[in-house]
């Protein structure tokens, strides 16, 4: 590369560096607790599992309304991340449990539902679905006496999007739940990215964005705060994932009627690499040298 080719690129990087360092930034800032309100059982068996590791910052999760809920208990939900509602019902939703889903659902926040019954709730968590506010995907049954704790923490994780890396510092619990949710949807939106853009080069910068910010977020969920030179310098162990995108450039010509897949898939399995060895970093306490990363990321790509 020519050295204005170069200079052009550092210019980029540092611009990149600081649009996803602001935004991530703004995400992070008056990031909400996660709520838990309803029946005492459920509830405390989701706290124990958000507080179940050393270093836990209780503060990042709040009891609230341990009891049937009032229509004007919505605006103390509207503070949370995310609201987790404990229920405990029968073979059907009873009417006050009904009720307590109505207030929840209206709250407008993300929300899980965990109903737990003697017998797996399954006609009763159908029913929860169906009032206003709550979706499928929003309600967990369980059995009594079989929480299921990693569950709960990944569906937790998920619901928490752009606050998932500011709670996962506080709570090492929730951490495994939330760095696997940002490298999943960073994967994704890159394989997404590789099989649209079909010009040669053209998708690096938008590639590398969300690599990036992947990386960015992992070390916020690890607490550790990385500055604007300290981004731009994480761009250059992005290049281990520059080195399959060659691959698939190559591939293209050999399988060109399904080139559009294996773009995509070469591009989510180098954005995973660099993911995984991201979170190695991390975990190590992100020395000072990152040719530990360069090197993992590469040896991720086998």
């Amino acid at each position: 590369m020519s050295k204005k080719g170069q200079k052009l690129g550092a210019v980029a990087s540092a611009t990149m560096a600081q649009k996803a360092l602001r935004e991530i930034g703004e995400a992070a800032s008056g990031v909400g607790p996660i709520v838990l309100c309803g029946r005492s059982s459920p509830v405390e068996q989701v706290r124990a599992a958000l507080l179940d590791a050393r270093l836990s910052n209780s503060s990042a999760v709040e009891s609230y309304a341990i009891r049937r809920l009032r229509p004007e208990d919505r605006e103390q939900l509207r503070r949370a991340s995310v609201v987790v509602y404990g229920g405990e019902v029968a073979h059907r939703l009873d009417d006050e449990t009904r009720a307590d889903l109505e207030v929840v659902g209206r709250a407008g926040r993300p929300l899980l539902v965990v109903l737990e019954g003697v017998e797996l709730p399954m006609d009763a968590a159908v029913e929860a679905a169906r009032v206003r506010g709550v979706e499928p995907d929003d309600v967990l049954a369980v059995k009594r006496g079989r929480f299921p704790g990693h569950r709960a923490l990944r569906e937790i994780a998920k619901k928490s999007g752009p606050a998932g890396p500011a709670l996962a510092a506080r709570l090492p619990a929730l951490r495994p739940a939330v760095v696997e949710a940002v490298i999943e949807t960073a994967a994704r939106r890159n394989a997404v990215i590789a099989a649209a853009v079909w010009i040669p080069g053209a998708d690096m910068p938008l590639l590398t964005a969300v690599e990036m910010r992947m990386v960015l977020q992992i070390g916020v969920c690890h607490g550790v705060e990385i500055g604007p030179d300290r981004a731009v310098e994480l761009l250059t162990l992005l290049g281990a994932g520059f080195g399959l995108r060659a691959a698939a450039r190559e591939l293209l010509d050999v399988v060109p009627i399904a080139g559009w897949l294996v773009k995509g898939g070469v591009a989510y399995t180098g954005t995973q690499g660099i993911g995984r060895a991201a979170v190695e970093y991390f975990e190590r306490g992100a020395p000072a040298g990152l040719s530990t990363l360069r090197e993992k990321a590469e040896s991720l790509r086998g």
